[in-house]
Order: C-alpha cells, then structure tokens, then sequence
C-alpha cells in the first residue's frame, strides 16, 4: 500500500464516518451481545480468519454492517482481506486493530485519530527503586503504601485486555524489584497483549535475562551516558553503568528485543551518538531518546533541560543517522520520543535527498510519525493523521495505585481502576477529550501548521505552565509568514 494512497483513504474514512448516526451504528458492534456471549466485532474479525460462529440475528445484522464498513475501508486503504485474515493471527494486532476500529465508532477519523483504547499503556508497576535517578517522573524509592497487590494487579490486566489494550509496559520504580512481576507478566502475554518492560538493568542476569526471555517481547534499559562517570552520576548509585550493560548482554545472548533509552540534557546531550555507539556495538534492537520532562524529581534540575536549539539540532542529527542506518541495513534503530521528530523528519527530508541517494538509490523519505513508528515514504497527509503526541490518544499510564494518566509525565488522575473500568474511563474522560483535540490548543502551538503532525509535547507543556494545552517551551519554531509557506511546500 502507497502512502499517498493511504492519505486518500484516510480523508474517504473521514466523510464516511462523519455523521453520528453512522458511527452509533458502528458503536453496535462493540457491545457484548447476551445471546451470543460475545461482541459483534469479534464473531466478524473470527470470519476474517476462516472461523464462523453462530450468532442471534441481531448480531448477525450488526456483523453485516461492519463487514460492509471494513472491507470498503480496505479498499479504500489499498489493502487485502487476506493482508487483513494475516495480521488478525497475532493476538496484539488483533487487539490493534479491533481498537482502531472502535476509535473510528467511538470518535470518528479525525486528524490525529485517537484509538478505541490505548495502543499501549505504561504502568507504573511500582514506586520502589534501587537507585536515585535526578530526573526520575515517579520521584521513585521505598513502596508506597497503597500499591495494588497481586490480585488487583492481575484484575487490572483482565480488565485491559476486555477494553482492548493491545500492549502493555511495566515501569516503575524498577519493576523487577516487584515479585509477582513474572506473574503478571506472564498473565498479560496470555492474555494476547504485547508485553514489554521498562527497566534500569541492574538486576538482570543471566538467569534473569533467561526468565525474561519467556515472559515479554521487549526489554527497554536505561542508559544516560556512554561511560560510568557520566550515567552513575546521573543514576546516583555507583556500578550502575556496568550492571546495566551487563544486563543488555545478558538480554542480547538469550535473544532478546533490546533497546536502549537514553533522557537528553545539558549534562549528556554531548554523549548521546556515543551512547548510539555502544548500542549498535552491543547489538541492541533500538536506541530511543527520552525527551526530558520536569516532572517529579525532574523539577529539581530543570535547568538541564535542552534549550530550543539544542533539541533542534539534536533531533535533525538523530533523524540523519536514523534514516542512514535504515539505508544502510544497520541493526539498531533509532527513535525519539519527542514530538517535535516527525516536523524535523518533514523539514529535513528534502535537504538530505542527495546525499541519501548517494548511500541507496531506493532512498524514500522517511517521516518518523510516532515514538516507535519510522514509514518510508510517508506524506505530511498521512502524518497528520497520525499526530505526534499520543498522550491520551493512542497511549495512557497507570501509577502504582491503579489511578489512570494520560501520560506518565502528567500526573492527573482520570479515575481508578480499583473503582471504574478502564473502558469508562477512556472513553468518556473530560481530560482526555481535551487532549484529543489540537484546535484546543493554546499559544504557538496552536497556530503551528505541524499541530496535527506533532502537537507538542503535552506532558512539557504541564510541567511548565500546568496548563496541559499551552504550547511545548522546547519547540524551535517561531510561527512566521516564512515557516508557514514553508509548511504549504511540504504539504504540496
């Protein structure tokens, strides 16, 4: 499927659905039917696969209707029932998908589209932490007191998995400190979602590393310096960096998915394309650059955050050395968190077009349109679609007591899962609907022509005005006459 075409489609879906009408009917099909003991959506995504199942003739209605909807979406997207009958086999694509479609249902195609329910969702599964580091979000250290146990812990996966959760990171603290982790790890793989963890390394040895091996899909450990001096300083605790980089050995050796995530500021953006340097060295899968939020204790060192130039020139280097591993073959990808990333992508693109195709002549423009999404010859179109910052779009965090977020660097509670489900929450939550519309946007970002392609980091915009609809302090772009043309030329 083109990119082009995708964008087409994309604008069709969006008058298709416009009307209320349509999308309550469609709103149908995600309600569990009495009769039948299953959803509509589920008995169609099953045919998909070759299984039929009997259902009640008003099932088997709203079934007709959603196999109506979907296969002109296909066409319109350019894609196959059987490309479709494919990704539906793996149990978090199909989680994926079915979430996509309720987003539509639920809220219909707009620009960016918000899912039916989180792509992924982040938990902090605990406050409790073994070191010290200066810009941790969680402020984490001892156990707080009122931390799920095990059962809430696995009721709350049950609970992600109904509202169609897709993917799943434990964070912390440091959440292997916890010892039901494997537990609850193992119960959410079962449970058809994607399953990953956000660690700082320390404890993971080769047994560890093995154990993990069958747990969860992805390992993500945090690396802030390319030498001890520059990450134990910043961690607090002498020895991290070597227990770190033992760990993603350890992970690397049992075949694991590795990647390592690194928070830029003053004190190691200088080491960052070394710290790429081991990365690729070590062979690890990724390298993520963490934007700096002030956040828990990261509001203690907010003078380390990057300045407007600085992240500049750090995003469009990122972006040059992405684009020419992908070219290049290398292993390791690089991404980053920062919104910011897809304008730079769209901005960049053209002045690295020939020295690009002087590395591959099947160079295609890359845009990077989310966290951990790089599409070649993507269109600024499609990446408005798409939408940069996904906080309470395509993403959400759980703290350590079961309270919903709509970022973990944007402590506002939503609701708790000890009370409400997690389905509620997401869909009717006044926060959330805010964050979902850019035209709600305040300052520069709200007259930026990138709003829907980045949107800002609303997380940053909190932390610095309390305000999670003011503009992103970080950005460095100034709305003139000059930069909106320059957007038109891109956009044409």
């Amino acid at each position: 499927m083109s990119h082009n075409s995708s964008s087409i489609g994309f604008t069709l879906l969006q008058q298709l659905v416009l009307g209320p009408r349509q999308r309550l009917l469609l709103r149908l099909g995600f309600l569990r039917c009495s009769k039948c003991k299953s959803r509509p959506i589920d008995i169609l995504l099953d045919e998909y696969l070759g299984k039929h199942r009997q259902a009640c003739i008003r099932c088997r209605s709203i079934v007709s209707v959603l196999h109506f909807f979907i296969d002109l979406a296909l066409r319109m997207m350019h894609v196959s029932s059987e490309s479709l009958g494919k990704a539906l086999e793996t149990p978090y694509w199909r989680k994926g998908i079915t979430a996509t479609l309720k987003g539509i249902a639920y809220f219909g195609v707009n620009k960016p589209i918000t899912t039916g329910a989180p792509l992924f969702v982040v938990w902090n599964f605990t406050n409790r932490c073994n070191l010290r580091c200066k810009h941790c979000y969680q402020n984490a250290g001892p156990s707080l007191a009122n931390e799920l146990n095990t059962n809430e812990a696995l009721n709350v996966v049950k609970d992600l998995s109904e509202s169609d959760v897709s993917s799943i990171a434990f964070s912390g603290g440091e959440p292997l400190l916890r010892q039901d982790f494997f537990k609850v790890a193992s119960y959410a793989k079962d449970c058809g979602m994607y399953v990953s963890v956000a660690t700082n390394g320390t404890l993971i040895t080769r047994e560890v590393a093995k154990k993990l091996s069958k747990t969860v899909h992805y390992v993500e450990i945090s690396l802030d310096g390319a030498s001890p001096e520059v990450h134990d300083n910043f961690r607090g605790v002498p020895g991290s960096w070597e227990r770190s980089v033992a760990g993603i050995r350890h992970l690397i050796d049992e075949g694991v998915t590795v990647g390592v995530a690194t928070t830029a500021t003053k004190s190691n953006i200088n080491e960052i394309h070394k710290i790429i340097d081991l990365t690729e060295q070590l062979g690890a899968d990724y390298f993520i650059c963490f934007n700096f939020i002030p956040t828990g204790r990261g509001q203690e060192i907010i003078k380390s955050d990057l300045s407007p130039v600085e992240r500049e020139e750090l995003l469009i280097s990122l972006y040059t050395r992405m684009v020419k591993n992908m070219l290049m073959k290398k292993k390791t990808q690089i991404y980053s968190t920062a919104p910011q990333f897809a304008r730079v992508g769209l901005e960049t693109q053209k002045k690295l077009m020939n020295e690009l195709r002087g590395i591959s002549s099947d160079y295609s423009p890359v845009i990077p349109a989310t966290h951990y999404a790089n599409l070649p010859g993507l269109t600024f179109e499609t990446a408005e679609f798409i939408g940069g910052c996904g906080a309470g779009r395509v993403y959400a965090a759980l703290s350590p007591e079961g309270d919903v977020q709509p970022c973990v660097f944007m402590p506002i509670k939503l609701g708790n899962l000890r009370k409400q489900r997690f389905e509620h929450i997401w869909l009717h939550s006044p926060v959330l609907n805010k964050l979902r519309n850019r035209d709600k946007l305040k300052g520069g970002c709200s007259i930026c022509p990138y709003k829907y392609v980045c949107g800002g980091c609303r997380a940053r915009a909190y932390g610095y005005f309390g305000d999670y609809l003011m503009h992103d302090p970080g950005c460095i772009r100034r709305i003139t006459q000059d930069s909106l043309e320059q957007a038109q030329l891109i956009k044409a």
